[in-house]
């Protein structure tokens, strides 16, 4: 059984079934997944704010590679560093990557990069991120080898301010060291009416992976394109077709096209992301259930059954927690306290403190840019990710946990909460094959 149906659920999914074992997901949505603007950051790009510039060696102030970052990343407390050898972190990394794209392609969504250099991509506010992993659409707008980069203008889309974004694009460039070259912004000529009253990005990106949607996109980039010129749309071509969108696009402006890293309301690549990932768990024959989970039955020191919201009860062999935090519903309040609502686990904050009971406005600090002990919390788990009891021993000897739900890391300040979803959940999923294999409840 896996609960939560994000990147962490649907990877420990994917590879209880590679294992061999009949998997249910439980999932009453796709949780934070569905928000993510087309990167997942495997290493830390910054230690401050979400999409500022990344860190620099201090003695060179060169940029950090991709493989300094995820090392910087391994702190104490991090899930990097609890559930993993150092020395197979770099190896497990890459794997997860690979095992990414293999369940994405089948879809027509990739995705794109590793640890072996840093691709350089913008985001929908103009600001320069450094991207370990990018999905179809923002990876085909990675900034490096353009000769001019041109931001397009789609009048009437919601959110979507070019020439402010154009400004935000040259000035982090400039602090950032990075080549200096022609920045623009390019009308799109759509016909009178096109974009819906209000301009909502998904809308718009559903319509343009129709076929009159592709026809109009076409005829309007037929005279844009020029040697060397990358065009960088809004993230809104095509729902759930970028990739024929993108090559129908670039084959009339003859020249190279991508996305944009969205924010909300940006977001189709989560949408992208989620399909994805559901067409493949359909693949692999793993049962998904759409419903919300009440409790976790248990005996003996081990979880025996998953036990849904109107009283039905499933048998497990092994249980993989993947809730998330707040989105996805690992974490609650309730009665004005920070708890683990199925099983009442101990959570931990970056520090080490126990903050299960606490009021969460008391985990709360004034420091924007600072460690805000709410949004690290979660819980504490030994090497073969089992959440761990107040003395330390695992909670249950069949449950296991993986995703935002760990504790030490800030997944929105330290960017590596879609690294740690995927290979966390690799590695739950994993874990819990061995679990399930080694005797039925």
């Amino acid at each position: 059984m896996v609960i939560g149906g994000g990147l962490a659920g649907c990877a420990a999914a994917l590879e209880l079934a590679a294992h061999g074992a009949d998997t249910v997901l439980v999932r009453r949505g796709p949780g934070s997944t569905a928000m993510i603007g087309g990167c997942l950051d495997l290493a830390g790009a910054s230690p401050l704010r979400r999409g500022g510039p990344p860190v620099r060696e201090p003695e060179y102030g060169r940029v950090l590679s991709p493989r300094a970052r995820l090392a910087m990343a391994r702190q104490h407390s991090h899930p990097y560093a609890r559930a993993v050898p150092a020395s197979t972190l770099e190896s497990g990394v890459k794997e997860a990557a690979a095992a990414l794209d293999a369940w994405l392609e089948p879809a027509g969504l990739r995705a794109v990069g590793g640890l072996d250099e840093t691709r350089w991509l913008a985001d929908v506010r103009g600001a320069v991120r450094a991207s370990d992993l990018s999905l179809t659409g923002p990876a085909e707008g990675a900034l490096d080898g353009a000769a001019e980069l041109a931001l397009v203008d789609v009048p009437g889309l919601q959110g979507w301010d070019a020439q402010a974004a154009l400004c935000q694009l040259a000035s982090e460039r400039s602090t950032l060291g990075l080549e200096r070259v022609p920045l623009r912004v390019i009308r799109l000529g759509l016909p009178e009416g096109w974009i819906e009253a209000g301009g909502a990005p998904a809308r718009l990106a559903q319509r343009f992976e129709s076929p009159e949607g592709i026809e109009a996109l076409q005829r309007a980039v037929s005279k844009l394109g020029t040697a060397g010129r990358l065009l960088l749309f809004p993230p809104v071509l095509g729902l759930l077709g970028v990739g024929r969108v993108l090559a129908a696009v670039v084959e009339s402006a003859g020249c190279r096209v991508g996305e944009l890293v969205g924010a909300l309301p940006h977001t189709p690549a989560g949408f992208r992301l989620d399909a994805a990932l559901r067409a493949a768990l359909e693949r692999s024959g793993v049962a998904l259930r759409s419903a919300s989970v009440a409790s976790v039955e248990e005996s003996d020191a081990s979880a025996r059954a998953v036990v849904l919201e109107g009283g039905e009860s499933i048998a497990a062999d092994a249980v993989v927690l993947a809730a998330g935090r707040f989105v996805g519903g690992g974490l609650v309040e309730r009665d004005g306290a920070l708890r683990e609502p199925l099983l009442d686990l101990p959570l931990y904050d970056l520090s080490g403190r126990r903050v299960d009971g606490v009021t969460p406005r008391r985990l709360i600090r004034r420091d924007y840019e600072g460690e805000q002990p709410l949004f690290a919390s979660g819980v504490r788990v030994d090497g073969r990710l089992r959440p761990l009891s107040p003395d330390g021993t695992p909670r249950l000897a069949n449950l296991f946990a993986a995703g935002d739900l760990l504790g030490g890391f800030d997944p929105a300040r330290d960017r590596t909460g879609a690294g740690v979803a995927l290979f966390s959940g690799r590695r739950a999923g994993i874990e819990a094959a061995a679990a399930a294999e080694a005797g039925p409840c």
